[in-house]
């Protein structure tokens, strides 16, 4: 039995009898429920609208699946700090695979590890969140058809959890039963994922709250992110058409969502001082955010 009561055996074994092609395979799994994954799917949903081949809707029930992102990533940090039980021994030392190229062993021991407090699980709790916030709000094929999708990646990633070593299972349970409460309270509180400025104000409160639970590098990013994000979603609002005129108008606002986007990855990266991880996650909120009505206005603009 584990620190805490947490662990029942499964991850020990899973992880410990893992041969290393399945230990790559879920290393690549877990990118499915990673933030930046999640970020992305939810600003190509937004962003292209019902231009994005497939999967397409209108802008605001994308901006309701971005939001669940941003959700996601504030209640996390809450939870964690909250509990601060740790992760099974080993969480944080990837596996030694000579046989990768020097250059893509951090890659692989960022994507093979887990660090901080370890319950309950990030990814299973985003997974659930917003793999079923894409199932609820796709108009193509049936309900039905669109959970079992998403619940067989909840479930993938979730596994991929504890085969990589880096959550007990109880962890993972409960961060996919939150993570099902959470998307349905959200889904109901935003009217069917229609009015998604309401996800980002519930992002937005958890980020305040969890300045409470702890004032760090983290919490900073995430209350900045969903406040910027909140802020330029009453901004432009009125501006932002549902869906995309032309095919210039979403490359111009994929350029712009270029930029938050590196802007994100620049203040993960660096780790600035506090004030300005919080300003740099503020304007690229609110940059990916802005950027359909900035990317329609750069169209006309030079159309």
């Amino acid at each position: 039995m584990a620190l805490n009561g947490r662990g029942v055996g499964i991850t020990e074994l899973l992880h410990g009898y893992a041969e290393w092609p399945v230990l790559v395979l879920f290393a690549l799994v877990t990118q499915l429920g990673d933030v930046w994954f999640l970020f992305a799917l939810g600003s190509a949903l937004y962003v292209a609208g019902e231009r994005l081949p497939r999967w397409g809707i209108d802008r605001r029930r994308g901006l309701f699946v971005l939001g669940l992102v941003l959700a996601y990533v504030a209640l996390i940090g809450v939870l964690k700090h909250a509990f601060m039980l740790p992760r099974p021994p080993g969480a944080s030392e990837a596996p030694a695979l000579g046989w990768i190229p020097a250059v893509l062993q951090p890659v692989f021991a960022d994507i093979a590890t887990g660090h901080g407090p370890g319950f309950p699980s990030g990814h299973a709790l985003g997974t659930t969140m917003v793999w079923g916030g894409v199932a609820l709000i796709l108009d193509r094929g049936t309900r039905r058809s669109r959970l079992a999708v998403a619940g067989t990646v909840v479930a993938l990633v979730s596994l991929s959890r504890l085969v990589l070593g880096v959550h007990y299972a109880v962890d993972v349970v409960v961060g996919v039963a939150l993570g099902l409460l959470a998307l349905g309270a959200l889904y109901r509180f935003s009217d069917g994922g229609t009015e998604p400025g309401l996800v980002l104000l519930f992002a937005v409160a958890a980020g305040v709250l969890g300045l409470f639970t702890g004032f760090t590098f983290d919490s900073v990013t995430a209350l900045g992110g969903a406040l910027g994000a909140w802020v330029a979603w009453r901004a432009v609002a009125e501006a932002t058409a549902a869906h995309p005129s032309s095919g210039r108008e979403v490359m111009a606002a994929v350029a712009v969502l270029a930029v938050a986007a590196a802007l994100f990855g620049a203040v993960y990266a660096l780790t600035p001082g506090l004030v300005v991880a919080f300003l740099g996650a503020v304007l690229a909120g609110g940059g990916a955010v802005g950027a359909p009505a900035l990317g329609d206005r750069l169209a006309h603009t030079r159309s």
